[in-house]
C-alpha cells in the first residue's frame, strides 16, 4: 500500500462540514484518456476494478468495481496510439455491466462536429468543423484507414469535388461573421477565421505524414462517420451516452469547467436536465449554437482572460444549491493531479497526461497510470504513476 499524505489547496476556504455531500457511490474518475488503451488499463488496474490479470481482450471486474461508479472525464480521442483499442475497452467495461458514465471533452467534441460536417457541407454554420478537428486527428483516421479502407477501392472522384466535401470554400469566410456575432465577439470571429485558414494546410500535411492522400482521407472520414455517428456503428454508443456533466453529492464533474452562465442556470435546472439539452443538440445536429455557446464552455475553458469568466456571481449560485467543488480534465499537470481553490470553490485537476505520446514528448520516464477516488466516507484519493504516495483531501482538513 503506498504512503499517504494529506491534500490540501495552497488558498484557505472555508465551508462548513456539515454542508458537504459525499457520494452515493465510491466515484473513480479517470480523464484524457486520449487514445491510450495501455494507460487506461493500467489506471483501472491501479483503481483495483480489474483484476491484474485482466487483459485488453478478457476484462474481469472485481466487487469494488461492481459497486462502483466509473466516470470517464472526456477526451477519449486523438494524441496516443490506439482511438479504437480504447473504445474497444470502454465498450468492454459497457459489457460487464459497470456503472459507466461519459463526460464530453474537446477533443471528443470536435470529431463528432467533424464528422457531422460531412453531411452539412452546405451549411455555412457548420462546414468549417471538419478542417477544425486539426492535425491531432490525422492519427484517427490513418489509423481507421489501416483498419477498415486499405483493401477497399477509393471513390472515383476528381479531387476537386472531394477537397469541396471536406473543407470550407470562400463563401464560409463571408458569411461565417454574420452567423457567429450573437455568439462570439469581434476579435473571438477573427480568431476563428485565422485559425481555420491555418488548420487547412497543417491538417493535410499531416494527414500526408501519415500517408494518406486527399482520396484516403475522404475514404477514411466516410469510414469513421459510419462508425462513430451512423445509429448502427460499432462505436455509435460512444457519443450517443455522453453527458455534458454529472452530479455527485457535493461534486460537479465536467471535462474543463463552468463559466457563470452554466452556474446560474444550475440554479432552476438539474444536471440531468442540462444534459438532456445537450444530448438533444448532439442528436439534431445543433453543434454551432452549442460549440460557441456557455455549453461549449464546459468542455473547452482554460479560465484564460479570453474565455467566459466564473467569477464570484457563479460560485455563489453553485454554494447556494450545495455544489462546493468542481472536478476537471482538460489542463494537464506533469506532477500528478492538482487541488486548487477558485472563485471560493475546490478545483480537482485530474489530467495527469496519461497517454504515451504526450509523456514521451514531455520527457516523462513513467508509463501514465492515474485514478482519482471520491469515497462515499469523504475521502479523495489523488494516485497517479508521477507520485510515490497517494494525495487524500477530506472536507475536515479544510473546512471551518
Amino acid at each position: 500500500m503506498a504512503p499517504i499524505t494529506p491534500w490540501q489547496p495552497q488558498d484557505t476556504i472555508k465551508i462548513p462540514l456539515e454542508a458537504w455531500l459525499m457520494p452515493q457511490k465510491n466515484t473513480y474518475f479517470f480523464c484524457d484518456l486520449h487514445a491510450d488503451a495501455d494507460a487506461f488499463l493500467r489506471s483501472l488496474k491501479l483503481s483495483e476494478l480489474v483484476t491484474f490479470q485482466s487483459t485488453p481482450g478478457n476484462l474481469v471486474l472485481t466487487e469494488k468495481a461492481k459497486q462502483a461508479q466509473i466516470l470517464i472525464g472526456g477526451d477519449c480521442f486523438d494524441k496516443g496510439p490506439s482511438n479504437l483499442a480504447l473504445f474497444k475497452l470502454l465498450n468492454q467495461l459497457r459489457q460487464a455491466g459497470a456503472d459507466l458514465v461519459l463526460l464530453a471533452g474537446n477533443h471528443d467534441i470536435r470529431v463528432y462536429a467533424g464528422l457531422l460536417a460531412l453531411d452539412f457541407m452546405d451549411d455555412l454554420r457548420q462546414s468549417h468543423f471538419f478542417v477544425r478537428m486539426g492535425r491531432k486527428t490525422a492519427a484517427f483516421l490513418a489509423e481507421i484507414y489501416q483498419h477498415y479502407c486499405q483493401d477497399q477501392t477509393g471513390p472515383d472522384l476528381p479531387e476537386s469535388l472531394i477537397h469541396n466535401a471536406l473543407f470550407p470554400q470562400q463563401e464560409w469566410f463571408e458569411y461565417f461573421p454574420q452567423y457567429a456575432q450573437h455568439f462570439m465577439n469581434t476579435q473571438q470571429i477573427h480568431k476563428e477565421l485565422k485559425q481555420i485558414r491555418k488548420k487547412q494546410p497543417d491538417f493535410l500535411q499531416a494527414c500526408s505524414d501519415y500517408g494518406l492522400n486527399l482520396t484516403q482521407v475522404y475514404q477514411a472520414a466516410q469510414k469513421a462517420k459510419s462508425l462513430f455517428i451512423d445509429p448502427q456503428g460499432e462505436f455509435a454508443w460512444f457519443f450517443r451516452e455522453l453527458n455534458l456533466l454529472h452530479r455527485s453529492g457535493s461534486y460537479l464533474f465536467s471535462h474543463a469547467g463552468l463559466d457563470d452562465r452554466v452556474a446560474l442556470q444550475l440554479q432552476n435546472r438539474t444536471d440531468k436536465e442540462l444534459n438532456d439539452r445537450f444530448k438533444q443538440q448532439m442528436r439534431e445536429g445543433q453543434i454551432f449554437q452549442m460549440y460557441y455557446s456557455e455549453m461549449g464552455n464546459v468542455f473547452r475553458t482554460k479560465y484564460r482572460p479570453k474565455d467566459w469568466p466564473l467569477t464570484e456571481t457563479g460560485s455563489q449560485a453553485l454554494r447556494k444549491i450545495g455544489i462546493l467543488a468542481l472536478v476537471n480534465g482538460h489542463r494537464s499537470h506533469l506532477n500528478g493531479q492538482q487541488l486548487f481553490v477558485r472563485q471560493g470553490l475546490l478545483n480537482f485537476e485530474c489530467d495527469t497526461q496519461l497517454n504515451a505520446n504526450c509523456r514521451r514528448k514531455s520527457n516523462m520516464k513513467t508509463p501514465g497510470e492515474a485514478v482519482t477516488i471520491f469515497s462515499t466516507n469523504g475521502t479523495v484519493s489523488a494516485l497517479c504513476s508521477e507520485l510515490p504516495y497517494a494525495r487524500q483531501f477530506h472536507p475536515v482538513f479544510t473546512c471551518a
